[in-house]
């Protein structure tokens, strides 16, 4: 059973159709959906990370501490495995040497997950 997806505008540069945007779009939400849900499931004293595009992550006050971070982020790497058959790490130098963090929010981290979703299927 999929997670109920939400909506990410990004822009990304890669030369695809319109509709596999919409089809990249609409399967990396589902996988941060399902990776939001099952760190709410294992979270029993820490708040529930909301499946909002305006949701922090890495802000003063987001509710989630460095290791509720790191086990989101694993999950959805290993939800972009299991679902979309994608082997991807996504904390490396370049994400954290970017100009416009790609942690800070939700949304933030659905437009970078898919710029690298982006990047490994055109290589």
């Amino acid at each position: 059973m999929r997670s109920a997806p939400f909506r990410a505008h990004a822009v990304l540069e890669e030369p695809f159709s319109f509709a596999m945007l919409r089809l990249m779009r609409d399967d990396v939400m589902a996988v941060i959906s399902a990776a939001i849900d099952e760190l709410n499931s294992q979270s029993f004293e820490g708040s529930k990370i909301q499946k909002d595009l305006e949701t922090p992550l890495l802000a003063k006050g987001s509710g989630l501490d460095s290791l509720a971070f790191v086990n989101l982020i694993v999950a959805v790497e290993g939800q972009l495995e299991t679902s979309m058959g994608l082997s991807i790490v996504l904390v490396d130098e370049e994400s954290m040497s970017l100009q416009e963090a790609p942690f800070r929010t939700v949304g933030s981290l659905a437009k970078y997950v898919e710029s690298v979703v982006a990047r490994h299927s055109a290589t």
